[in-house]
């Protein structure tokens, strides 16, 4: 009786600890890891930027560049969503921060996590697998030139 209240004591365990082992993988799906990539349309140098905190890199005014490894989104875009994007000077001074909204997104879309620094004082960001000369790309118009 013993043997049988032992093994049925693993078997519960062992059957408690796949299901706990899938619930973590399931909430790690339910996330997706993308690449940063920044592109600066104004006059000045960017000396470093992050998003949600997970650093980039120099940025020379008028081009693209500052990849990262990584910034983790939603699986699902949710309405509302946002990220906070912080930035220094060319000189890795004054440190400024800004919450700024993400536009909506499929996981298909996934390929890297856009930051555009504006000339006018924007910050626009979205998730995109297009390059920014591709047609689909999300910026057009006056704010896509570098």
């Amino acid at each position: 009786m013993y043997r049988l209240l032992k093994t049925l004591a693993c078997i519960v365990i062992l059957a408690l600890s796949t299901a706990l082992l899938v619930h973590r993988n399931a909430a790690a799906d339910d996330t997706m890891g993308l690449d940063v990539v920044g592109y600066n349309h104004t006059d000045h140098s960017i000396g470093d930027f992050s998003v949600n905190e997970e650093a980039g890199s120099f940025l020379a005014r008028h081009e693209q560049g500052g990849f990262a490894c990584c910034v983790s989104l939603p699986a699902k875009y949710t309405p509302g969503m946002t990220v906070t994007v912080t930035w220094t000077d060319e000189y890795n001074k004054n440190r400024q921060s800004r919450t700024v909204p993400v536009p909506p997104y499929t996981p298909e879309d996934s390929g890297m996590f856009a930051v555009h620094f504006l000339s006018g004082g924007q910050i626009k960001v979205f998730v995109t697998m297009y390059g920014p000369r591709h047609p689909n790309y999300p910026l057009k118009g006056d704010d896509a030139r570098m």
